[in-house]
């Protein structure tokens, strides 16, 4: 299942879509529409796409998504976002990761990012990545990316308790500190296909970074074991 939080994403995520089902034939894909005042629901849903709603929010409309998931026996989860930034010609370089690993993130910083990140964006991301892989115990280059694939019982685990508040490299810190295999894969990613981020303001940027940091921190110093501890991998089915 691919589970794409979509908000005021109408002019793009038909796009998405359709890269999405053309990659992966046959495959769900769940477009959590969260508080648009445009037509994003109704451009996926023609688009082919199911339709679920969600409380403004990027985390919460991934909740939303990992309940659908779980009460659906999906047998792994994608998640991408709904600007075009993704490229769906990734998607099975991280079903491959889930071979050897619980949870799989896509980096724009282990090759060639794909697109000129921005000098200042790329500091911020290197300086929130390493403070992420110190109270995570493992190096990461790119914890702010929202491309990632998981196992069901990290599907299960997060459809009982996600952060509500913002996700990003605070699950990453709790997916270690459970002990979950994590790793990343590169990809190449592209520009938003329109539109502007939710990041695009320097202030916005920042009080989402000391947001994170203080996650970060808060995960890092938590007991582990929050999540269940999972089994060595096995391939998913239904790939």
């Amino acid at each position: 299942m691919v589970i794409v939080p979509a908000r005021d994403e109408g002019p793009r995520i038909a796009a998405v879509v359709r890269s999405v089902a053309a990659a992966l034939p046959g495959v769900e894909i769940v477009v959590i529409e969260n508080g648009s005042t445009d037509d994003t629901a109704d451009r996926a849903r023609l688009a082919g796409a199911t339709v679920l709603h969600s409380e403004v929010g990027y985390a919460r409309a991934l909740r939303v998504g990992f309940v659908h998931a779980h009460a659906s026996h999906a047998p792994w989860v994608v998640t991408v976002d709904g600007d075009g930034q993704h490229p769906a010609e990734a998607l099975a370089a991280l079903l491959r990761g889930l071979d050897d690993a619980d949870l799989v993130v896509g980096s724009r910083f282990l090759e060639d990012a794909g697109y000129p990140v921005p000098a200042g964006r790329r500091l911020a991301i290197g300086a929130l990545s390493a403070w992420a892989s110190l109270f995570g115990g493992q190096a990461l280059t790119d914890v702010t990316s929202g491309l990632r694939a998981m196992r069901p019982a990290v599907v299960a685990a997060f459809a009982l308790d996600y952060p509500t508040d913002v996700a990003d490299a605070n699950v990453l810190v709790r997916a270690l500190r459970a002990g979950w295999r994590v790793v990343e894969v590169p990809v190449a990613m592209r520009p938003r296909l329109s539109g502007s981020s939710q990041h695009q303001s320097p202030s916005k940027s920042a009080l989402f970074a000391l947001r994170m940091a203080q996650l970060c921190v808060r995960e890092g110093l938590s007991h582990p074991g929050r999540a269940p501890r999972l089994p060595t991998p096995q391939p998913p089915a239904g790939r």
